[in-house]
């Protein structure tokens, strides 16, 4: 490790850096960069516990700070520590960051943490040596404890969830346990983190931002990324981690706080709900909704949603609460009919009957509500004629928008191990961990056969319905007659870009594949 010794220090300065990433271009700039909610939670937490620090949110992507300015504000802000995590296909910018940060500040403390970190660590030391720690899991402990050591007063083999190099060897420290109790936690940092920045012309998302009110799953599903980073984690006797579901949730009375908080001071009318399963627990979510309604409170909201929860809370009457009170947009993980391969990815509670009642129920009573699902494809057993019928089940289950993503092993995950173990991963290129590059082929189909029929499916959700679709742009409801405009145009958008490009002779023109694309924004060298 090669950093300052902080030993003593009256002051501690840490900044925390979201850096420049590409993005989804069948979304806007400001739909794509929602508040990285992790940073204000960290904040919150650091700044109780270790008062001598002074904190800083640094998000590059609403700011539009690419890398040259990134330069000049680490040389401007001069942080003691900097801290970054991030996602597995956006893990490069993320060690590029703190290279950075090393280079132009040489004894600044790196932090790396985040989902990549938390199941790579070695491999995160072999392409970034920069990295002083790597902070796994759950990071608000660790965080201020690795803090604490810095200024002399905690020993560092007491501080847990740690990895960090020690004369060219890699030493873990003990794996510590959650914080069960989430109402323990303090309100995220939301005056760190600027909320006017965030999705000022947004049209998934207007004047929106991020909140939790749990962590962990109910389910067991082995593709899932969050499952890994929020499950309680225990270290084998080989070495490796095993990872169990541990949903947690914060007290009603907490969430309409956070709730109060957002809607009252910064003035958020719409809340994009970053839980892995948001429905779970009828009592709960019946509490939380009717004190939304007795406040009169015009908000609207994105959650992830699960059918076999959704059909339990409409059979109690809860979830005609959970929509009169805001709830506009389901995003589903539908993934597959239940005969093709949900008992290959360990979902629970899901299939053809449940996906199409429950789908149902919801055009039916509740027009108000966007209906959104996402479908795997390439799946061990899958053909073609296979993946062409996700097609036509997303058309069954009357979608108004479907998304299909190749089955991509995130590290951490038991997919990933599997695929490890069988030989089966094709592509070892972490930036292209993005749930469109296929990164395995199947029993049956080569990679880019999976990566031509996952684009044909993409293709043909609206051109085979077309006047289905078209219909639904003119809804009596505005919030879906809205989507339906802005996914319909903004897929226009995307094809006529490439259009003018390859036309410069810039690049090649793909039609639809080039949806699946991330792109990189205009700014990101400047």
């Amino acid at each position: 490790m090669n950093h300052a010794d902080l030993t003593g220090r009256d002051r501690v300065d840490v900044l925390f850096i979201r850096p420049p990433r590409h993005y989804w271009p069948i979304l806007n700039e400001s739909d794509n960069f929602l508040l990285p909610l992790g940073y204000p939670s960290l904040a919150a937490y650091l700044r109780r516990e270790v008062p001598e620090a002074d904190i800083t949110i640094l998000d590059c992507c609403p700011m539009r700070i690419g890398w040259k300015s990134l330069r000049h504000e680490l040389a401007l802000r001069k942080p003691d520590i900097v801290c970054v995590g991030e996602k597995v296909c956006y893990a490069h910018e993320g060690f590029r960051a703190l290279r950075l940060a090393k280079e132009v500040l040489p004894d600044v403390v790196t932090i790396s943490g985040g989902h990549f970190a938390s199941h790579l660590p070695r491999y995160s030391f072999e392409q970034c040596p920069e990295i002083d720690y790597v902070i796994r899991y759950e990071g608000e402990g660790p965080l201020a404890a690795v803090v604490d050591h810095l200024l002399g007063r905690r020993a560092l083999e007491d501080v847990p969830n740690l990895v960090y190099m020690d004369g060219g060897s890699i030493v873990e420290t003990k794996i510590g346990a959650n914080i069960e109790n989430l109402d323990d936690l303090p309100v995220p940092a939301y005056d760190l983190a600027n909320l006017d920045m965030y999705a000022p012309f947004g049209l998934l998302w207007p004047k929106a931002t991020t909140i939790q009110r749990s962590r962990g799953c109910v389910d067991t599903c082995k593709f899932c990324s969050w499952i890994a980073v929020e499950a309680k984690h225990q270290r084998q006797a080989d070495g490796t981690v095993l990872h169990r579901p541990n949903f947690r949730s914060k007290s009603v009375e907490r969430a309409v706080y956070e709730t109060e908080l957002l809607y009252e001071k910064y003035g958020v009318r719409y809340l994009f709900w970053v839980d892995a399963t948001w429905n779970v627990d009828s009592e709960w979510l019946a509490l939380y909704s009717e004190e939304i309604i007795r406040r009169k409170y015009d908000l609207g909201w994105w959650a992830f949603t699960r059918l076999d929860q959704m059909l339990k809370q409409e059979d109690d009457g809860v979830f005609e609460l959970i929509v009169r009170a805001g709830l506009r947009h389901v995003l589903v993980g539908v993934e597959r009919p239940a005969n093709q391969g949900l008992g290959f990815l360990n979902k629970h509670g899901y299939g053809y009957d449940v996906a199409k009642k429950a789908f149902g129920i919801m055009k039916r009573k509740y027009p108000q509500v966007f209906r959104q699902g996402t479908f795997i494809t390439g799946i061990r057993t899958d053909t073609a004629e296979s993946i062409r019928n996700l097609l036509t089940y997303a058309h069954e289950i009357d979608l108004d928008f479907a998304a299909f993503h190749v089955m991509t092993p995130f590290p951490g995950t038991p997919l990933y191990d599997e695929a490890v173990r069988n030989g089966w991963i094709e592509e070892t290129d972490f930036s292209k961990y993005d749930m469109f590059v296929p990164i395995m082929a199947t029993e049956h189909l080569s990679r880019m056969e999976v990566a031509h029929w996952t684009t044909w499916c993409q293709e043909n959700f609206v051109k085979k319905k077309p006047i289905r679709y078209a219909k639904r742009m003119f809804s009596m409801q505005s919030n879906r007659r809205r989507l339906h405009w802005w996914f319909f145009l903004s897929i226009g958008r995307v094809m006529g870009h490439q259009m003018v490009q390859a036309m410069k002779g810039e690049e090649i023109f793909e039609g639809f594949g080039g949806v699946n694309r991330l792109w990189r924004p205009a700014w990101y060298d400047g």
